[in-house]
């Protein structure tokens, strides 16, 4: 049973059908652990066969690690067993009262505020890439006379404290779906990132997304920014064929008692192509792709 201090599972699994011997034929370690192995560690970590399977969040990580882009140095022999459904974008929001539509106004303004601003595995480096796209970092913002409040989760409750009571002037997060509501509701702005700053983005990996008529309500100025969806399970591409094939036979038999982060449970054709609230960039596993076209998913 994982507990706060397991960082990752051994299992071992034999398959239906298999001859009769002694002891298991599949043994693989499942990485559970959010903060050791869910982003760009985690993908390093199946990339060099020290860990066998792991969900990672975004799913634009993974696909990095596959191109050898963004954070990686090298391409990683990655392969996707299915991918669920996450909406989400990396964005930037400020407080009305800081009176600027656009990074670069705020740039040239260089106002006294409080950033509110993730740090963990799953976006630390798109942050600072995003930052470093505009030409700053976030000790510009300490330069300028404010604080950094760093959070390792965007549901943080100090943040929507802070948004609430006009304490936070400016969120640099994904996870809208924990603080994207309270910041409509209190008037912040989204900002659109300029075509420069896009294509920086695009070139370093990120995909651009729209923002506006999303999954937060109330974001409707058309919005440009850079996709950060899905929840792809990764393996590598030794994984075995056999132990694929029959992790994605388990996902369509339980599909349905899956929890998640969807409004409504994802067929099993959305769950083994790209979608808007899974991206999936990267190429399915042989051996589940083989499952998925024998019961007409692809």
């Amino acid at each position: 049973v994982p507990t706060m201090l397991t960082s990752a599972i051994r299992l071992m699994v034999e398959l239906p059908g298999g001859a009769a011997h002694s002891g298991p034929p599949y043994p693989f370690t499942i990485g559970v652990s959010p903060a050791w192995c869910s982003g760009v560690n985690g993908a390093k970590l199946v990339g060099t066969g020290k860990l066998d399977l792991v969900w990672l969040n975004p799913s634009i990580i993974p696909t990095m690690a596959y191109n050898g882009q963004g954070p990686f140095r090298r391409k990683y022999p990655l392969r996707a067993l299915a991918v669920f459904p996450s909406w989400d974008r990396l964005v930037i929001a400020v407080s009305p009262k800081l009176g600027v539509r656009t990074m670069e106004e705020l740039i040239e303004k260089k106002p006294k505020m409080n950033v509110s601003i993730a740090v963990n595995d799953c976006v630390d480096f798109a942050i600072k890439f995003l930052l470093k796209a505009h030409g700053i970092s976030y000790k510009d913002f300490l330069e300028w006379g404010g604080t950094v409040d760093e959070v390792v989760r965007p549901s943080n409750p100090h943040r929507r404290e802070g948004i609430i009571s006009g304490d936070v002037h400016m969120v640099i997060d994904e996870g809208m779906d924990s603080w994207g509501d309270v910041a409509v509701e209190n008037g912040m702005v989204f900002l659109s990132y300029s075509e420069k700053v896009l294509q920086k983005l695009e070139r370093y990996g990120f995909q651009r997304a729209r923002l506006d008529h999303g999954r937060v309500a109330g974001i409707n100025d058309p919005t440009t920014v850079v996709d950060f969806s899905g929840w792809p399970i990764v393996v590598h591409e030794k994984f075995p064929d056999d132990l694929a094939y029959h992790i994605a036979g388990v996902l369509d038999k339980i599909r349905e008692e899956i929890p998640y982060d969807a409004t409504e449970v994802p067929s099993m054709k959305s769950l083994c192509t790209s979608t808007e609230a899974g991206p999936l960039d990267f190429p399915l596993h042989p051996g589940a792709e083989r499952y998925y076209r024998e019961k007409g998913y692809l």
